[in-house]
């Protein structure tokens, strides 16, 4: 059982069972914020924290994560944080100059003559019992062209079994409105919960709001208390937080 290290939703749900977790949100909604606070404050949790990078670097998750927080401290967490980064075998056969790059992962990736699939595999065997934060699976959706769609599904639906064989909760940070809808649909019903986040306009102000759409073990008992979403705020000391709930009347 895990904890998703955001205080109010972990007093209201509980602990969350293993198993793969869609964020799906409208860019800047807050699902990237939700998975970021989530690994930061289970560092101390007593079972690993993983962060997996499709597209970026280790650098630029470090930056990204100092950003995210600008109040909080943070060096003494993020170097207990696994960072994975898998970006030179996702831009390997792209346009992208290979001297972007750490040439040092560059070599690796050159001398193991493995594809991006693979390594993904690689990684995943090695965990167990921990928390990850796949960054992203609309990353690796869109390389679905050159990888095959059905071998993208096919490895999804592997790490949904494989996170409930090996006691692993996978957080996979899904963007609204990029993929195609069937694709986006069919990722959607193979994982075990869904979290969506939005952005609703109103006057002169934005809100984010986070809804559960479906979650196995969860849903029960939000609408035994009536919950229908939350409201949510980016706080630059706590990251993700919860500022209030809305109910069904």
């Amino acid at each position: 059982m895990f904890k998703t290290g955001i205080e109010f939703l972990d007093n209201q749900v509980g602990s969350l069972n293993p198993g793969f977790i869609i964020l799906h949100e409208v860019v800047g909604a807050g699902g990237r914020e939700f998975a970021s606070t989530s690994i930061i404050n289970n560092v101390d949790s007593g079972y690993q924290v993983h962060y997996i990078a499709i597209t970026k670097s280790r650098d630029e998750v470090i930056h990204d994560l100092q950003l995210m927080f600008p109040d909080l401290n943070l060096e003494t967490r993020i170097p207990r944080i696994r960072i994975h980064s898998f970006a030179t075998y996702y831009f390997k056969e792209s346009v992208v100059p290979a001297h972007w790059f750490d040439e040092k992962a560059i070599i690796e990736t050159l001398k193991s003559g493995k594809g991006l699939i693979e390594v993904i595999v690689d990684e995943f065997e090695k965990l167990n019992e921990c928390l990850v934060f796949l960054d992203s699976i609309t990353d690796l959706a869109r390389a679905s062209k050159r990888l095959g769609r059905e071998n993208v599904i096919d490895l999804l639906k592997g790490l949904r079994t494989l996170c409930i064989k090996r006691k692993i909760l996978l957080l996979g940070l899904l963007t609204s409105g990029v993929l195609e809808k069937s694709l986006e649909g069919e990722i959607l019903d193979l994982v075990d919960g869904v979290l969506v986040f939005e952005l609703v306009t109103e006057k002169d102000s934005i809100t984010r709001w986070m809804y559960f759409r479906k979650f196995l073990g969860v849903l029960p008992k939000l609408e035994s208390e009536r919950i229908l979403k939350y409201n949510i705020r980016l706080d630059p000391s706590q990251g993700f937080t919860i500022s209030r709930v809305m109910r069904i009347l």
